[in-house]
């Protein structure tokens, strides 16, 4: 059975680093060619993180090689570090306006949020 770890690290892999590159410097592709340009930035990151930690024997020793605890941490901290330049690049497109309308599309609950306290209603009896 496929566990959600390799499913999450196909992602990490072959998707999400080279989705937020492409949200960085190309804004204006269409989704098809977003996808494709994904796939190889998302390798070319991977091939890259792979050569930083285990290159030659010195760097081997100083980074501990390749192993699966040093890929995830450095796959996570590469796409987070993306991810903050995304969320600052688009900072002015994410409006608070948006992301309500988000909150329709998704179908979320309807959560209230009040400005002041309300006063409290009793019926007469």
């Amino acid at each position: 059975m496929i566990s959600i770890i390799s499913i999450l690290g196909l992602l990490f892999a072959l998707f999400i680093p080279g989705f937020l590159v492409t949200l960085i410097f190309f804004r204006e592709s269409e989704l098809l060619e977003r996808i494709m340009l994904s796939i190889t930035f998302s390798i070319m990151l991977s091939i890259a993180i792979g050569i930083s930690l285990g290159y030659s024997k010195n760097v081997k020793e100083i980074t501990g090689g390749i192993n699966p605890k040093n890929v995830w941490m450095w796959e996570l901290i590469i796409t987070s570090v993306l991810f903050a330049v995304v969320l600052v690049l688009h900072r002015q497109k994410l409006t608070m306006d948006k992301i309500m309308n988000l909150r329709k599309r998704f179908k979320t609950p309807n959560i209230k949020l009040r400005k002041e306290k309300e006063p409290v209603r009793y019926k007469k009896l």
